[in-house]
């Protein structure tokens, strides 16, 4: 397990890091003491995540959040997508640009952290990892529901480990709640979740739409506006499903 990222954080982040390496240090340790409870994992198997450099300089503060990461088991997620972000624009054998997952995620945060402009008129996803994670450039932070990770062929959710993973990180103690308090978003962004989204916080319905469902997110004394919307990766419209009805809510809400 590597707790925190290898990336070029700077002096005043330092602080968060240290927090979120003690928070993953007492979660590897429950998934330790749980490890009967894994079935197709080990302990070792945690995938840590958390924020990108610049992230507490954005406003507003985004936080991504997934499912759960793919065949990479015991690796620090954040490390392998800063890389794909800045480098090699490729995920796996796709490239950024036609990932629907993390181009989208790379989109949306570029038009809520730049006042929200017309979709056609944001860069695509390779121009807007050229500086991503460095000043004036974009950020955020993203975190898995699950902390295994899928390690099968295929695109499916393997709720089993999912749910496995969540008993073992929502019990004697929330780390789920910990980790949102901790990253001290603005706005939570949330892939078709569901009733999993409790582990994130106390949560106080604000509105039902077509495309996603609008809540005051409470996670450890620390309040954010919650936005489920559908998972990234699905056949859906960028414009439609996605960016505007965000855009919509975050300036309802958070008078962006």
């Amino acid at each position: 397990m590597k707790p925190i990222a290898d990336l070029p954080y700077f002096e005043h982040e330092l602080p968060q890091l240290e927090r979120l390496k003690q928070l993953f240090d007492g979660w590897h340790a429950c998934f330790v003491a749980g490890a009967g409870q894994l079935r197709k994992h080990v302990a070792d198997d945690f995938v840590c995540d958390g924020f990108y450099p610049c992230y507490f300089s954005q406003k507003p503060r985004i936080l991504f959040v997934g499912r759960e990461s793919r065949q990479i088991s015991g690796f620090n997620n954040l490390d392998l997508m800063f890389q794909a972000y800045r480098s090699t624009k490729k995920i796996g054998d796709r490239g950024l640009n036609s990932d629907k997952f993390h181009s989208r995620m790379l989109y949306i945060a570029h038009g809520l952290t730049r006042g929200m402009p017309e979709w056609r008129d944001i860069p695509c996803a390779d121009k807007i990892g050229d500086t991503f994670g460095a000043p004036g450039g974009v950020s955020f932070a993203f975190m898995n529901l699950s902390k295994l990770s899928n390690e099968a062929d295929g695109f499916a959710s393997d709720w089993s480990v999912i749910e496995a993973a969540c008993r073992l990180s929502n019990g004697l103690r929330r780390f789920t709640e910990e980790q949102v308090s901790l990253l001290q978003p603005d706005v939570v962004i949330t892939m078709n979740l569901g009733e999993r989204l409790k582990a994130l916080g106390s949560l106080e319905k604000i509105d039902t739409g077509l495309s996603l469902t609008s809540w005051w997110l409470t996670s450890g004394g620390h309040r954010s506006l919650l936005l489920d919307t559908f998972h990234f990766s699905a056949r859906k419209s960028g414009v439609r499903d996605f960016y505007d009805p965000i855009c919509l809510a975050a300036k309802r809400h958070l008078r962006l």
